[in-house]
């Protein structure tokens, strides 16, 4: 321990002194003890001294949907940074200079500062205690070069300040803030131009020069056209951000089995997506069967300078209204000898259609008599509402059914019998329903056939242009000779005009297959059910004809059609009426 002593020559009322304006003594009181003995209680001070503090701060921006903080730059955009100086010690502090390095940033106008050698100079003169002083001004970062990585190029700005004591002793403060880049940012849209369709006629492209398999593969998006109900999905992605993302891996959904597509459009490249080259994908769908179609959320991936990303969006739906026809032939076991052939009609679509059922009994397969008309009893509708036709020809029968309106979510059974000799020689053609429903969307269902005994599933493929067997879809394919015609081959042609052709659907779900005839050169009366049709043609049965059709109509869609019957009913009747004899004079 080290001892002093100081002595001090002050004069008798003197109680403090100080010591090079250093430190200062003071005597407070004077005590004695017990024993006497005095004690000198003193109080010490020292002599304040100034502090400077920097702090800085910079703003934070908005750009679009890309928010960058005070830490953040973006590239060739503004940013303001502020400056605050503050004496924080016990005594003023004089001469206070500050100086600020912005480093490769641009400054933006010198607002009356001092700037030479990306240095900021400002005289912030003489500083109380407890003062304040700030300075403020606006920086522009780079362009990024495109090719180095963002997360390696950083921008500092530092601050330093320093002044001077009462006794010239300098005191001395500095700061600094690092801005960092933003991440990429991806938008992701996936959108559907519209959500809620119908079942609706289109025309199959043909051509002389080239088949319809080679136009399927050279020409995918020209094979159908003159849609009349369609909706479009599309994916598109854009940069948001500040940087040029490449490689992008889209991970997107399927087009759901139900769906055609008549057209595709791309714009962009995922090789490389900027702000001015996003990219896109879009299909224009054409429904072949009713229901609710999901198209699930897509997501896109990148790989940004070895920091992993992903973006994804909601998905979409579709709803496609319509009729679905499914017709199944089936052949039961033997029960004494003679097999049950029946036939199944479903409507699983949410509209409804009438249909005609054509189904023929081959020669040699012995069909049993009467027993189309007893396989009706009880196949949902009375027998009365049945408009069974049995044809002979030679040894083979026709059976057919008109007029039968199939309302959504219901089915019809129909059955007959055969002995065959052998069956398992025995050949059964198909069953075949035509079925017409608002928007003129007609089409044709075909059931499986039969050959040597054996069951064949047959469905139609738009690229072999014929009716084929699932075995035989790719490749080369065997067309059913007793398939349903093709359209009419026909030169594309740029003109508006609507075309008469037929349009084949493929039901990839349960193999029934859907013809569409497009005609619109038809008139009203050729769009309605054949049964309807030949009730028009005699006048004195047109009224009860239309009270049938009226009472059978489930589905509030077709009430136009029995309008039109009766206008047009009543309008023949009266053409009739006043041409079947001379005019009657009144009074006579």
């Amino acid at each position: 321990m080290r001892k002093a002593i100081l002595n001090l020559n002050l004069l008798e009322d003197d109680r403090c002194f100080d010591w090079d304006s250093e430190i200062k003594v003071e005597l407070t009181d004077i005590t004695t003890d017990s024993h006497k003995t005095p004690s000198a209680q003193l109080k010490f001070y020292r002599r304040g001294l100034p502090e400077l503090d920097i702090t800085i701060d910079a703003t934070s921006e908005d750009f679009e949907e890309i928010h960058v903080s005070s830490d953040q730059y973006a590239p060739e955009e503004e940013k303001t940074i502020t400056i605050d100086v503050r004496n924080a010690g016990d005594a003023w502090i004089e001469t206070v200079k500050l100086e600020v390095e912005i480093g490769e940033l641009e400054l933006k106008g010198y607002n009356g500062l001092e700037f030479h050698d990306q240095t900021i100079y400002k005289n912030l003169g003489c500083m109380e205690k407890d003062a304040e002083e700030s300075i403020n001004f606006t920086v522009i970062a780079p362009a990024w070069d495109g090719i180095t990585s963002p997360y390696e190029i950083n921008y500092s700005i530092s601050a330093y300040a320093k002044g001077f004591d009462i006794k010239d002793g300098q005191h001395a403060a500095n700061n600094s803030l690092t801005l960092t880049c933003t991440d990429p940012e991806i938008r992701v849209v996936k959108s559907v131009s519209y959500d809620e369709i119908n079942m609706s006629p289109c025309n199959l492209m043909r051509s002389n020069k080239y088949s319809l398999r080679e136009l399927v593969a050279g020409m995918p998006e020209a094979v159908i056209y003159n849609v009349s109900e369609w909706s479009t999905v599309e994916l598109r992605v854009y940069n948001v951000g500040f940087y040029s993302v490449r490689n992008l891996n889209i991970t997107d959904s399927l087009i759901p089995d139900g769906f055609e597509i008549a057209e595709t459009h791309t714009k962009g490249s995922p090789a490389c997506v900027s702000e001015e080259t996003p990219y896109s994908i879009g299909y224009k769908l054409f429904p072949t069967k009713p229901g609710k179609y999901t198209f699930d959320a897509p997501s896109v991936e990148a790989d940004f300078y070895g920091k992993d990303f992903s973006w994804e969006s909601s998905g979409v739906t579709i709803t496609v209204h319509g009729p679905h026809i499914n017709l199944t032939k089936t052949v039961a076991e033997p029960e004494g000898g003679a097999y049950k052939v029946t036939l199944n009609l479903r409507n699983d679509g949410d509209r409804a259609a009438y249909i005609n059922l054509t189904d023929t009994v081959p020669a040699g397969a012995g069909y049993i008599e009467e027993s189309a008309e007893e396989g009706i009893i009880g196949g949902g509708l009375p027998l009365a509402e049945w408009d069974l036709d049995l044809c002979r020809v030679d040894d083979s029968h026709r059976i057919t059914v008109e007029g039968v309106l199939l309302p959504p979510g219901t089915s019809l059974e129909a059955s007959y019998l055969i002995r065959p000799d052998r069956f398992d020689k025995l050949d059964l053609p198909h069953a075949e329903v035509w079925f017409r429903a608002r928007n003129y969307y007609e089409g044709v269902v075909r059931s499986s056939f039969w050959a040597a005994g054996a069951e064949v599933v047959q469905i139609w493929d738009p690229s072999a242009g014929g009716w084929v067997t699932p075995d035989n879809g790719s490749g080369e394919v065997d067309i059913n000779e007793t398939a349903v015609p093709t359209p009419t081959p026909t030169e594309p042609s740029n003109s508006t005009q609507f075309k008469t052709s037929q349009q084949v659907l493929l039901n990839r779900s349960d193999g029934n297959q859907t013809t569409l005839h497009t005609s619109p050169q038809l008139g009203v009366t050729d769009r309605l059910p054949h049964q309807l049709r030949g009730g028009m043609q005699w006048a004195g049965s047109v009224v009860g004809t239309v009270g049938k059709m009226a009472s059978t109509i489930a589905d509030t869609s077709l009430t136009v059609i029995v309008i039109l019957i009766a206008v047009s009913g009543f309008l023949l009747a009266f053409v009739l009426l006043r041409t079947a004899g001379p005019p009657v004079s009144p009074g006579t």
